[in-house]
């Protein structure tokens, strides 16, 4: 473990010493009560492999579906929603391991193969023809992975600072992955290191607010989310460096948009000329200043660029 992730776990337990159960993320926040705050009359169940997989619909027009990532929830297309469901018809869900979906209860839907699986599944469940698809992070991996093996389902596909080829670990998921702290991050967030992951994935780190950071708190405190978080860091760790990571991505059939922000610290933004040597045929757009998650930062201007796109303007 590198010095200062020892570092790190070392304060915690000291930390642990003076603060109580809730600022250590010990505790589970009952899901009566996340619902009455996180869900709405929006909000819909579907069923899949044992699974009450929570998602929005709303909106007229072509279909276009959004997956978040790591950490975050379907609440992170929020500014995309609002200015885009007067076009599109937009469907968003918590990908299993966060917001109020909750646990997967076979941990093998956190590898690739059953994630795309399972976004196979909850497709075809709503009987979706053809569709716009984006993603951010996890969630673009997964759109792109299911995108290669469905180009005719999809019809545009943008990713925005999406996983797609070997690189270091992020230091939050590197910590909580690592074999010695992993047992007890399954059952231990600390607030301090929630709210240390949303300020690292904004540029602009004034756009960070109390309600935002709450969010994300307060739904890893879902039941089940944290230790669901724990198997998707370490599926991640097992595939950060595998050679194969990216096979397939120039492939990609349909027309795609990447985007990505020019201060993201979690996949750097250098990995964005991997991209434009992979798919020298598609859109690209880079937002100076954003961080990780642009789409959620800056939504006014990502989301007009995903509706230029959409309507084949750029």
């Amino acid at each position: 473990m590198k010095i200062k992730y020892l570092i790190l776990v070392l304060l915690t337990c000291m930390i642990a010493a003076t603060l109580g159960c809730t600022s250590l993320g010990m505790n589970t926040i009952p899901m009566d009560k996340l619902k009455a705050k996180y869900a709405d009359s929006e909000s819909k169940i579907i069923q899949i492999d044992d699974m009450n997989i929570h998602y929005k619909d709303e909106g007229q027009g072509p279909v276009l579906i959004l997956l978040h990532g790591v950490c975050a929830s379907l609440h992170t297309w929020d500014g995309w929603t609002e200015r885009l469901k007067g076009h599109y018809r937009i469907i968003r869900l918590d990908i299993p391991g966060f917001g109020l979906t909750g646990p997967a209860p076979d941990s093998s839907l956190y590898k690739i193969d059953g994630a795309v699986t399972l976004f196979e599944k909850i497709v075809d469940e709503m009987n979706l023809e053809k569709f716009y698809l984006a993603g951010n992070s996890l969630g673009g991996y997964i759109s792109w992975k299911y995108t290669l093996k469905h180009p005719d389902k999809v019809e545009k596909l943008i990713l925005v600072d999406s996983v797609g080829f070997p690189q270091e670990l992020p230091g939050i998921i590197g910590l909580a992955s690592n074999p010695v702290v992993r047992p007890f991050a399954r059952h231990m967030m600390p607030r301090f290191l929630v709210d240390m992951c949303v300020n690292q994935v904004y540029g602009d780190k004034s756009k960070v607010t109390d309600e935002l950071k709450d969010r994300y708190f307060e739904l890893m405190m879902r039941e089940g989310n944290k230790g669901g978080t724990i198997d998707v860091f370490t599926e991640f760790r097992r595939q950060c460096k595998d050679k194969n990571l990216s096979a397939g991505i120039k492939d990609l059939k349909p027309p795609t948009l990447v985007m990505w922000g020019t201060r993201d610290t979690w996949i750097p933004f250098k990995y964005f000329a991997n991209w434009k040597t992979e798919l020298p045929n598609a859109k690209f757009i880079q937002y100076e200043g954003a961080g990780h998650t642009p789409m959620e930062e800056i939504p006014d201007i990502t989301a007009r660029d995903a509706d230029l796109f959409f309507s084949g303007k750029i």
